[in-house]
């Protein structure tokens, strides 16, 4: 099988629509931005930043919730652009969308979506892929 397209590496590793792959798929996403922190606009960086600390336990979903209002705010009027920070700030919120409550497939499918058109390092997603869930993703 082809190992070019993230998604389909992830969900033909692990079954993304069981609720037991919820907190490795947040684990994952934060574990990716934290790769490319550096590469994030500085308000998606705090929010990446409170993505990890929420499953740490440092933040609450309030946390969470707030500072993805924020980072909607921040792109208001662009949200649809192919800007690459407003890129980077989709990806961020998508890591951050739903932490305490949804199904990651969705989730997953726009974050990789976003990362890809923003120009994130597939490198570092493929090294974010391959310790969560254990298989090779060889970037394009």
């Amino acid at each position: 099988m082809p190992r070019h397209d993230p998604f389909d590496v992830i969900s033909s590793t692990v079954n993304l629509d069981d609720p037991a792959e919820h907190d490795n798929a947040q684990r994952f996403m934060a574990s990716a931005l934290a790769r490319v922190i550096e590469c994030l606009p500085v308000i998606a960086q705090s929010a990446a930043l409170t993505a990890d600390q929420y499953l740490s336990g440092a933040a609450t979903a309030d946390d969470v919730l707030a500072v993805r209002v924020e980072l909607w705010n921040s792109i208001q009027g662009r949200d649809q652009s192919d800007e690459r920070d407003v890129l980077r700030i989709r990806t961020v919120i998508c890591a951050l969308h739903g932490m305490d409550a949804e199904a990651p497939c969705d989730k997953i499918e726009y974050f990789l979506m976003f990362w890809e058109r923003s120009g994130l390092s597939m490198d570092q997603l493929a090294a974010a892929i391959f310790d969560a869930y254990r298989v090779v993703y060889r970037a394009p």
